[in-house]
């Protein structure tokens, strides 16, 4: 059994049973401690589980990511607020980029700046944008994710290396000293491509996004020149961002 295997096994155990110990890894799956000690590291290290003496629990933040409607209907006023501060940030005639997380979405919502050009890999975006006469919108094709409705796979990619944006606003799972987290790798890479082809990167997080890791590390911290969020992160957190050259926007307080 490879690596990879063992450690899809190790999570299914734990949400079945919560702990797993050395011992049941080197039972259940014939491999030594040493090798059961890496696999446990390897998933610390991705947030995934929390080590314990002589074994691992499932870690706080692993949680599952609800399906596109029950996040909307979860949305706080915090992330409306969020929003309207990313959308105060757009210029008349400007082109954006927008990823499909939800707050971004509630961003959309509240764009009234036009002329505008819209890009988005995002279903959602595409439909809250389509009634503005003078916004010229462009929805990335790729592959669609059934679930939470957008576009992502080598097409989407070789589609925005080919556009440039004034701006890029994004969402995250989780933002941590070593970079910005996220649940889908193949989303993640989407976000990753819209940050490289955007002349200024905004990062959508609210307060509770902040010291969270979660399956897949996306961009690296100094990829992003501004973080919006609801409340200021704890003055450790908010001297790492201004290390890597990072604004930090506070819904409100502009």
């Amino acid at each position: 059994m490879y690596q990879e295997e063992r450690m899809e096994a190790i999570l299914w155990h734990l949400k079945q049973h919560q702990r797993m110990s050395i011992q049941e890894m080197c039972h259940q799956f014939g491999i030594s401690r040493d090798t059961a000690r890496r696999d446990t590291v390897r998933l610390a290290e991705q947030g995934m589980v929390v080590r314990t003496h002589g074994g691992v629990m499932l870690s706080a933040v692993k949680e599952t990511l609800k399906g596109y409607g029950e996040r909307l209907e979860r949305a706080s006023t915090e992330k409306r607020d969020i929003a309207a501060a990313a959308a105060s940030c757009i210029k008349q005639g400007e082109t954006v980029m927008l990823d499909a997380s939800t707050t971004v979405q509630f961003t959309a919502e509240q764009i009234t700046t036009v002329p505008l050009t819209v890009i988005t890999n995002s279903v959602e975006n595409a439909e809250r944008l389509h009634y503005q006469m003078e916004t010229d919108i462009y929805l990335l094709g790729g592959r669609l994710h059934p679930e939470h409705r957008f576009l992502y796979g080598p097409g989407t990619l070789e589609k925005l290396e080919g556009y440039y944006a004034d701006r890029a606003f994004i969402g995250v799972i989780g933002v941590s000293e070593d970079g910005f987290y996220y649940s889908h790798e193949e989303d993640a890479a989407v976000k990753q491509k819209m940050a490289e082809r955007a002349g200024r990167v905004y990062v959508l997080a609210d307060h509770t996004k902040f010291y969270k890791k979660h399956f897949y590390r996306g961009m690296k911290l100094d990829e992003a020149d501004a973080v919006i969020t609801d409340v200021p992160p704890p003055p450790e957190m908010q001297k790492v961002l201004q290390e890597n050259g990072i604004e930090l926007i506070t819904a409100g307080q502009r």
